[in-house]
């Protein structure tokens, strides 16, 4: 006989959430309970990781909360701004001298552009930045913790009623010194991402998915 599972009401509840998630884009100016934001963080905080990459007792994922306006977001926006600054002009160049790889990287580099020339990165208006790192090891799992643990923090967001997004900025700064030394952590050594949650200001409309049966092929 198979596992009775947590009960017929939990699973609903489940599948509620799972349904519920949505990407937040537009948020409110009230801010979210310290309690509320620390439930995502330990949601994230149970997330899998990649074993071999951790030993006993290391602290092996860290998060790192930065609210709205303060001097922290400044100086972090200042440093990937610089960055961007630099990258758009090396795809732009790269871009120039290779048309296959101007096909591939077209919407990379407008991204780019927008960044470098001032458009918001998307933690500015949101009450909380938060910015997860995860140990490098090898083999090199560490992103797909990371996505394991945004997965996690989003659909407990979802229960709670907060809104949502995640936000690529982070995840080409690991090796930045001087944004690792912002977060107080020692660069090459952790793979970083990010994400941004508040209230949302209007709410998102359901995201489609194909049918269950044009996905699915079952082998007998």
């Amino acid at each position: 006989m198979g596992s009775q599972g947590m009960g017929k009401e939990t699973n609903r509840d489940f599948d509620e959430v799972l349904e519920a998630r949505r990407t937040v884009r537009s948020f409110t100016d009230e801010v979210p309970a310290r309690e509320l934001v620390e439930k995502v963080i330990r949601a994230g905080l149970l997330a899998p990781y990649a074993s071999l990459a951790v030993s006993e007792g290391d602290v092996f994922r860290r998060f790192f909360v930065i609210p709205k306006g303060s001097d922290i977001a400044a100086r972090a926006e200042a440093i990937l701004r610089a960055g961007v600054v630099v990258s758009s002009a090396a795809i732009d160049e790269a871009i120039a001298e290779n048309e296959e790889f101007r096909v591939l990287a077209a919407k990379f580099a407008v991204m780019l552009r927008s960044l470098a020339g001032g458009a918001q990165f998307g933690f500015e208006s949101p009450p909380y930045w938060i910015i997860v790192a995860e140990r490098k090891g090898f083999p090199p799992n560490q992103a797909r913790s990371l996505a394991h643990v945004m997965h996690s923090m989003w659909l407990k967001a979802t229960a709670l009623g907060l809104g949502f997004r995640l936000i690529s900025a982070a995840t080409q700064m690991g090796d930045n010194e001087e944004f690792c030394a912002l977060l107080g952590i020692p660069a090459g050594q952790f793979e970083l991402d990010s994400c941004v949650i508040g209230y949302a200001r209007v709410a998102p409309e359901p995201t489609w998915r194909p049918a269950l049966e044009e996905t699915m092929t079952w082998f007998e």
